[in-house]
């Protein structure tokens, strides 16, 4: 999908970087809840569908399986913040951090269902690349190989980026505070529990920073 190799690389190294960041957290954590390292494995798949849409040859994965795997997602989020135990959180509360997880994996299976759709690469026999329809294959020297052509998609795609891009700001400022008024390393479990919390907060920016420029790109 990215054409330009520079950047493509760049994303593919931050995608796969969160991702054994997500699998840790969620198999080396065992005094986290089931649903936390659960979570913690969603967001590792996420990025690791991520990165493979930055490459050509995730345009050749079945499109079907994920729309399902990303919008039962999107609902488990929400559906865990109202339904499971949340502690001293009071259940608004809960529901409200849920809802950007909720929005990140829908706009996850949104993006597969549109590169599905609409972003089919063509071929004839010489090499020649034509457009599809809902597709617009970019000039030489673009940054993504190919973008929607559909208004309505476009639109959405721009938005599912602006979006993606205040959640990322969000978290990257609120873990960048929590890591900056944590207690120092002490050995004790609350210096670990925040800084964990700090990265936690870190990698979900950089994960939305990720898919908001994917977004962008196919505008």
């Amino acid at each position: 999908m990215i054409a330009a190799t520079g950047l493509r690389w760049i994303l593919t190294l931050l995608f796969c970087a969160l991702a054994a960041y997500g699998l840790w957290r969620a198999f080396a954590a065992r005094s986290h809840a089931w649903s936390a390292r659960l979570a913690h494995g969603l967001h590792a798949v996420m990025a690791l569908a991520m990165f493979a849409m930055a490459w050509s040859w995730g345009m050749d994965l079945p499109a079907s399986p994920q729309v399902v795997f990303f919008s039962a997602a999107a609902v488990w989020f929400v559906v865990a913040a109202l339904a499971l135990p949340t502690g001293p959180e009071p259940r608004g509360r809960a529901l409200t951090g849920a809802l950007p997880h909720a929005l990140m994996t829908g706009a996850m299976a949104w993006m597969a269902a549109a590169m599905s759709s609409g972003m089919s690469m063509g071929a004839t026999g010489g090499g020649q690349a034509h457009d599809m329809p809902g597709m617009d294959m970019s000039a030489p020297g673009a940054l993504a190989t190919m973008t929607l052509s559909g208004t309505g998609d476009r639109w959405s795609a721009g938005l599912l980026a602006l979006l993606l891009l205040a959640l990322a700001l969000g978290w990257l400022a609120k873990g960048f505070d929590t890591g900056r008024t944590a207690p120092r390393a002490t050995g004790d479990a609350s210096s670990g529990g925040a800084a964990h919390a700090a990265w936690d907060l870190g990698c979900h920016g950089l994960m939305a920073l990720g898919m908001a420029v994917m977004f962008a790109l196919m505008v």
